[in-house]
């Protein structure tokens, strides 16, 4: 995930709801990170190790694009949710055989997913600003 393309989450419709095309791009950005670390590492670190060199990555990404906007708290809970996806796209291609509409299905149901969380949290009153990043 770029900087530029994490800056691109922070648009919105004009209602602090961020675009689903937006919300799309993070999620496969995400499954993207996992894919392309599998294919770097080629079986040759633990799921831990795994699980901390993505998770620092997207930490990162996700400190420089929005550091100054958002509580460590709320980075974190978002480093976790795109952990998770990117670990899908580490783990996927390890265990079945590619499908693209496998691939496109289970991308549209995160999506899903992912708008119901951002509702959920504008309703809860999320961080100042809107949900400009998504959380689970």
């Amino acid at each position: 995930m770029s900087e530029e393309d994490q800056n691109q989450g922070q648009q919105n419709d004009g209602a602090g709801q961020p675009e689903l095309g937006n919300i799309s791009n993070s999620i496969l950005m995400a499954f993207n990170l996992g894919v392309n670390f599998n294919q770097q590492v080629q079986g040759t670190k633990s799921m831990p190790e795994v699980v901390g060199e993505l998770g620092n990555t997207i930490f990162t990404n996700l400190s420089q694009a929005y550091g100054t906007q958002f509580q460590e708290e709320f980075l974190q809970a978002n480093t976790e949710y795109f952990l998770q996806i990117a670990l899908l796209g580490y783990i996927v291609p390890g265990v079945c055989a590619y499908e693209e509409e496998f691939k496109d299905k289970l991308l549209t149901l995160i999506e899903v997913r992912a708008t119901q969380q951002a509702e959920h949290m504008k309703q809860q009153g999320g961080p100042e600003g809107g949900s400009t990043i998504i959380t689970p």
